[in-house]
């Protein structure tokens, strides 16, 4: 593992801890928190290697640990590329679906421009608090998540940015919100994440914008290396691309739904 790839993934793991409860085990780490029980990212078992009792010991602390507080999927994260390969079956066997990212990391000029009809604007006030919550709800009908869902991601960001000093923007083109952005700095390493269009605002340089601040914003802040992850399988990584954004590995998940949660382990 390359020591930028550590510090990303360090860096990751801090933020996904924020405003949750940790478990750490010498072969892991199990977040969890009761309150947002049904968001993914704030329960799940990062995993860096087996126990001495293999997949099921780690499985069966997992349920110790969630199954009281009516988690309903179980998600994880290998942090070992190989070992998650070796994994696969037996996950797969017991419900679990591979879930893989691309760690993209800023190395080259972007050949994108910005678009300069676009203004952001950071999130400090409830006004443009609502706005980032207006546009992250049209994703989050986009995506088919329910009421107390979107609530629940919500809040569990808004605590997560307040723990973490995260920088949030909004992004506004002829006074209207059209996007979301974030910016994490852990241990000098920078994370941009939330980059959001509002759906109606798609393929007018919104996004582009957004990424070309937040290299600005972490140049000035000295944040290095600078990464972000996007679903392998889907085309968002050609922009990130062109953005300057080199792909160097993944990052392997699994997710078991609650439909899955029958299968005995």
């Amino acid at each position: 593992m390359t020591d930028e790839r550590r510090r990303a993934l360090e860096a990751l793991l801090a933020s996904l801890e924020a405003a949750c409860e940790v478990v750490d085990e010498p072969w892991g780490t199990i977040v969890t928190s009761p309150e947002f029980h049904r968001i993914h990212m704030a329960n799940l078992l990062w995993l860096r290697r087996l126990p001495t009792g293999g997949l099921r010991e780690a499985l069966a602390r997992v349920e110790e640990v969630l199954g009281p507080y009516r988690v309903p999927d179980r998600q994880m994260f290998v942090e070992d590329t190989a070992l998650a390969d070796a994994l696969r079956p037996e996950l797969e066997a017991v419900g679990y679906a591979r879930k893989s990212e691309h760690l993209m990391f800023a190395r080259n000029l972007p050949t994108l421009a910005a678009n300069p009809d676009v203004a952001l604007r950071p999130a400090r006030d409830s006004a443009t608090w609502d706005d980032h919550d207006a546009v992250a709800g049209l994703l989050h009908e986009e995506d088919g998540y329910d009421h107390e869902v979107s609530f629940q991601l919500l809040t569990l960001h808004r605590r997560r940015q307040r723990v973490l000093g995260s920088e949030v923007f909004v992004a506004y083109l002829d006074g209207v919100a059209v996007g979301n952005v974030g910016l994490d700095g852990i241990g000098g390493v920078g994370e941009l994440y939330e980059v959001e269009t509002a759906p109606a605002f798609r393929k007018r340089g919104i996004a582009a914008t957004m990424v070309l601040a937040i290299l600005d914003r972490a140049r000035a802040r000295g944040l290095w290396p600078l990464f972000l992850r996007t679903t392998v399988g889907h085309s968002t990584f050609e922009m990130y691309e062109k953005l300057g954004f080199v792909r160097e590995g993944t990052l392997e998940g699994f997710l078991r739904p609650a439909s899955a949660g029958s299968v005995a382990v």
